[in-house]
């Protein structure tokens, strides 16, 4: 029913932990959907992965599209046709390495023995992430892109970026920032963008509502690597590019957005120097 109650629906956003509260029922729909779901059957772990990932995230781990598993829980509900729920960019394998790639090695953690097993890694994670000092990167072998990750240590002021190394082998980089670092180097922040910079820009990209991740923000930065430091680039988006503002910040670009309703979002860059 396409006028389903936005309450009475599973939504990609929400937490699993909310489903499996709201509709005990739908573990079995999950652990049906994908091998990856079976260590949800552990009462022990229900209590502590499913608080930190979406169902969006689940479903990347366990190798769907998030709209497909969404679909399928709903369905499990009643809900054969429920409202579409936009996706945010999550996913950072196969975007564009990112300068601080090069900075050294301060802890390295393969958690693939305790994922096969059954067990949680988050607790060692932790622990690991707590040795790393600024300048530094930890280095994760997980078999899946830990997505869930990026928001947690991004709050401990980690940046991230994962690539995959083979079938369920993915390499995910943390690199922790130092005193003042956030921007480029040592250079403070670049200065905001005014109502009069949105007047004149000097290149112009387009995104469309299918450009699969991460095509958007390869699109987007291959235009800005064009540009010379000063210039704007006007991107006409579908969407808040969580991941590409990230990305800008960590540069130096300064930028500005503006919100023109469902499915459109202008971005104004101007790229730093």
């Amino acid at each position: 029913m396409a006028g389903a109650d936005r309450e009475e629906v599973v939504r990609p956003e929400m937490k699993v932990a909310e489903v499996l509260r709201r509709w005990p029922h739908l573990l079995e729909v999950l652990v049906a959907a994908s091998p990856a779901f079976q260590k949800l059957k552990n009462p022990l772990l229900r209590r502590t992965m499913p608080n930190l990932v979406t169902v969006a995230q689940a479903a990347r781990i366990g190798g769907l599209e998030p709209e497909e598993l969404v679909a399928r829980l709903n369905r499990a509900l009643g809900v054969e046709e429920g409202p579409a729920f936009p996706v945010a960019e999550e996913s950072l394998v196969g975007t564009p390495p990112p300068s601080w790639l090069s900075a050294p090695v301060g802890f390295r953690l393969d958690v693939r023995p305790t994922l096969e097993a059954g067990g949680e890694p988050f607790q060692a994670i932790m622990a690991a992430a707590k040795e790393v000092a600024p300048g530094k990167r930890l280095v994760l072998e997980v078999l899946f892109e830990p997505v869930p990750l990026y928001r947690v240590l991004a709050k401990q002021g980690f940046l991230a970026w994962c690539e995959k190394v083979g079938e369920r082998h993915y390499r995910a980089h943390f690199y922790r920032q130092g005193a003042g670092e956030g921007g480029k180097g040592e250079k403070g922040p670049a200065a905001p963008l005014t109502e009069a910079d949105w007047e004149d820009f000097q290149a112009e990209v387009f995104i469309e509502e299918n450009l699969e991740p991460p095509l958007p923000m390869m699109r987007v930065l291959e235009a800005l690597a064009a540009l010379k430091p000063g210039e704007k680039l006007l991107v006409h988006h579908v969407r808040r590019p969580i991941h590409l503002l990230a990305r800008l910040e960590e540069e130096g670009h300064a930028y500005a957005l503006k919100d023109l309703g469902p499915g459109r979002v202008e971005l104004l860059i101007r790229k730093g120097g």
